[in-house]
């Protein structure tokens, strides 16, 4: 076995020793490795919740700041008396 042949081997080796050690990763993690399209559609799925999620938090944020700063304004206006 030459040189060249050794590398080769050596790289096929590998490529199928981290082939096996991601797919093994993966079930690990829940993954359907055999349905990579479904497995896909899971993860667009939970990008697309965690930019609701994030949203609705900013949304709701805003909505108390607003609450509480109308309710000050209420709170300093009631304290003065018109045209008295």
């Amino acid at each position: 076995m030459n040189e060249d042949q050794f590398r080769e081997f050596a790289r096929e080796g590998g490529k199928e020793g981290g082939r096996e050690a991601a797919q093994e990763v993966l079930r690990a993690l829940g993954v359907d490795i055999e349905h990579p399209f479904e497995a896909q559609k899971d993860m667009h799925f939970l990008r697309d919740l965690r930019k609701g999620t994030s949203s609705v938090k900013g949304k709701l944020v805003s909505t108390i700041v607003g609450a509480l700063a109308l309710a000050g304004l209420y709170k300093l206006l009631s304290g003065i008396r018109w045209g008295a």
